[in-house]
């Protein structure tokens, strides 16, 4: 095989190679993101979740306060 056989071998694999990579890196950073973007829809449910809680410990304080209310009546 020539030097430039062998060139031109070697530099189709480097291009095969290198689109391999590409085709790696954009899927990790596909990857990444999809995570990402998780992370933000658990983190905003999480808090949607402190703030039901929340709300349901204030509606009891309110109906225990109210039937209190209701004794020294």
């Amino acid at each position: 095989m020539s030097n430039l056989a062998s060139h031109k071998e070697g530099a189709v694999n480097m291009n095969s190679k290198e689109q391999k990579r590409l085709a790696t890196t954009r899927e990790l950073m596909g990857n990444a993101k999809e995570r990402t973007d998780l992370s933000s829809e658990l983190e905003q449910d999480l808090e949607n979740l402190g703030l039901q809680r929340r709300m349901k410990q204030l509606e009891l304080e309110s109906k225990f306060l109210e039937n209190q209310n209701d004794e020294l009546v």
